[in-house]
């Protein structure tokens, strides 16, 4: 079978006879083999190529025993002639992200000889792991250092060593390979045994962003974006800067001075707002029944400060013989938070769960959650 996206990455119309077509394990799909194809399978972390046979979808790309399997709905002829198209846009990008992916992968292990032990390339994200720390001004000097081989639109070279060849040569690779070894070379910057299609030069590639690192099996991984993804993500968070800075009246740089004051702002008001929902509520405990007259103190009320709710149901334990509880939130979707200092309140919440349906839990002394009712079947139950 003849790997068309080996004799030349550009070339994504093809026309080919099928060798087989059977049905796929699952669904109602069929598994067509071609003699020769332009469609880069899941392979080597990198999800399939997309694209069409005589104007049907390619729905998955698998490789096995060097056989490349194009599943598709409908079954195609053995023998037939088919005209297929490797969707033109997503392969260039692939190509981007993943050659991209080789020059960050060579500046690292260079520089603090850790490996690329993980790789994913798919149409929402590419991430790759390594075996070793790295913080964030690290970070911004790997990044530096790969656009600048992308400044340089190096050549990136593939070359098929014989064993004698490569026993010479040093390079990277996650997995051993048997036979034929398939090098893509970046000079002065990688070496690394793939299978996947390239770009010709490293400026093809256009801008290389690290937008994410988190720690991984006690390495990091990182998720990056290359060319026109880096652009798309460079037009959204500017789209959302320029929205923010003219919401604030500010400049785009001054965004963050003026988000932090805001917050601060935000802050002081909460906490006056916190102060005053504790006063009104405490002015309400005032309308309760005294202790004298019900065992039980049940309040419903707007205030949502579970600060100021919890420490007024602690002020009613000290005073009512039975439960207090205080229930607030919109009506039929009610919160509560219920305590006692001389009833068990988990006793409580059986009930609760039983004859109201409500879900919540906690402890003998307090519990706490919602439930669904009107107000007047709650204060029944009491």
């Amino acid at each position: 079978m003849r790997k068309l996206y080996y004799e030349d990455i550009h070339r994504t119309d093809f026309k080919a006879a099928v060798t087989s077509c059977e049905p796929a394990e699952t669904g109602d799909l069929y598994r067509v083999v071609l003699d020769a194809t332009a469609f880069f399978p899941e392979e080597g972390g990198q999800s399939a190529d997309i694209g069409t046979l005589d104007e049907q979808d390619v729905l998955d790309v698998q490789i096995e025993n060097e056989l490349i399997y194009h599943t598709v709905k409908e079954a195609i002829a053995v023998g037939k002639t088919v005209e297929g198209h490797v969707d033109r846009a997503q392969r260039f990008d692939f190509m981007q992200q993943h050659s991209g992916e080789h020059i960050l992968s060579g500046i690292v292990h260079e520089r603090f000889g850790y490996n690329n032990v993980g790789f994913h390339l798919s149409t929402r994200e590419v991430t790759m792991d390594f075996d070793g720390v790295l913080d964030h001004t690290q970070l911004r000097d790997i990044e530096l250092a790969a656009n600048r081989v992308v400044w340089l639109d190096l050549p990136v070279e593939i070359s098929y060593p014989s064993g004698e060849e490569l026993a010479t040569v040093s390079y990277r690779s996650k997995i051993e390979i048997d036979g034929q070894v398939r090098l893509v070379s970046i000079p002065g910057v990688d070496v690394c045994a793939c299978c996947a299609p390239h770009v010709d030069s490293t400026g093809q590639i256009g801008l290389i962003k690290i937008t994410g690192c988190q720690s991984y099996k006690g390495g990091v991984r990182l998720t990056i974006l290359c060319g026109q993804r880096a652009l798309n993500d460079y037009r959204v968070k500017l789209d959302n800067v320029s929205t923010m800075a003219q919401a604030m009246s500010v400049k785009q740089d001054q965004i963050v001075d003026a988000f932090e004051k805001l917050r601060s702002e935000n802050q002081s008001l909460q906490e006056s707002i916190n102060l005053l929902q504790a006063k009104y509520l405490s002015m309400a405990l005032s309308t309760l029944p005294a202790p004298t007259q019900s065992r039980n103190a049940v309040l419903f009320t707007d205030i949502t400060d579970h600060v100021a709710i919890r420490n007024a149901v602690n002020e009613l334990t000290g005073r009512y013989e039975g439960y207090c509880a205080i229930f607030f939130g919109e009506e039929n979707n009610y919160r509560f938070i219920l305590g006692s200092s001389r009833e068990d309140c988990n006793e409580m919440a059986k009930k609760f769960r039983t004859s109201l349906g409500a879900k919540c839990g906690g402890n003998s002394l307090m519990i706490q959650g919602s439930v669904d009712g009107i107000k007047e079947n709650i204060l029944s139950f009491f």
